[in-house]
């Protein structure tokens, strides 16, 4: 008997039904996550639905691929119109908007830069539970996994470290592939797998950032 399995479809329940207004002129955004008014320019605060894909990639379709170049160009716009600086003889109100938009700004920044801060975001707003007790289940990967990290913990040189940074790269770029194309098929538990295992070559990253001799 074949087994029915539900397509999932991406849609950001944060944006459902949400029409903010302009605080100042009462104008409706055509954003759910607005910075500045499209109308009187005025500073806005930050939605309690702010949705980072319609804060940072506007009008692209959500998805686990980003095109960083485009990021970042829009992330520098939103940020130098909002920076709390710009807003030092405004009003105190307006102050504040400017100072929450600029951590929220640099906080959507950083989480749909890297990947496995971008998946765990996709996954947690479509309903996944992901929890840091998460662990892989998969044996052969586990051992990998402790293999690679115990070659960096006996490494003594830095050429010894460097090519244990090129096998946990091919590593992570491969699980990042892999990450890509279930979001693509939609199949979020596929996905969820996936992130599990980014977050073990992640943590080899950054112990190997860390090593000394």
């Amino acid at each position: 008997m074949r087994t029915f399995r539900p397509v999932i479809r991406f849609h950001h329940k944060a944006t459902e039904n949400v029409q903010p207004h302009c605080w100042k002129c009462g104008k409706v955004h055509p954003s759910a996550s607005p910075v500045l008014c499209s109308d009187c320019q005025t500073i806005q605060p930050v939605s309690p639905s702010v949705d980072y894909y319609d804060l940072l990639l506007e009008g692209q379709e959500r998805g686990f691929d980003v095109d960083p170049k485009a990021l970042r160009l829009k992330f520098l716009t939103l940020q130098q119109k909002a920076h709390p600086d710009s807003y030092s003889q405004a009003s105190k109100q307006e102050h504040g908007f400017a100072q929450m938009q600029s951590s929220t700004l640099n906080k959507a920044y950083n989480t749909l830069k890297d990947p496995l801060a971008r998946a765990k975001y996709l996954l947690e707003h479509e309903g996944v539970e992901v929890g840091e007790s998460d662990s892989l289940d998969d044996p052969a990967l586990l051992m990998e996994v402790m293999e690679i990290r115990e070659e960096l913990d006996e490494a003594s040189t830095e050429e010894e470290v460097q090519q244990v940074k090129q096998i946990n790269d091919e590593k992570y770029a491969e699980t990042v592939r892999k990450l890509s194309n279930a979001f693509a098929k939609n199949d979020l538990s596929l996905a969820k797998k996936y992130m599990v295992q980014l977050q073990y070559w992640e943590s080899i990253r950054h112990a190997i950032l860390e090593w000394s001799p």
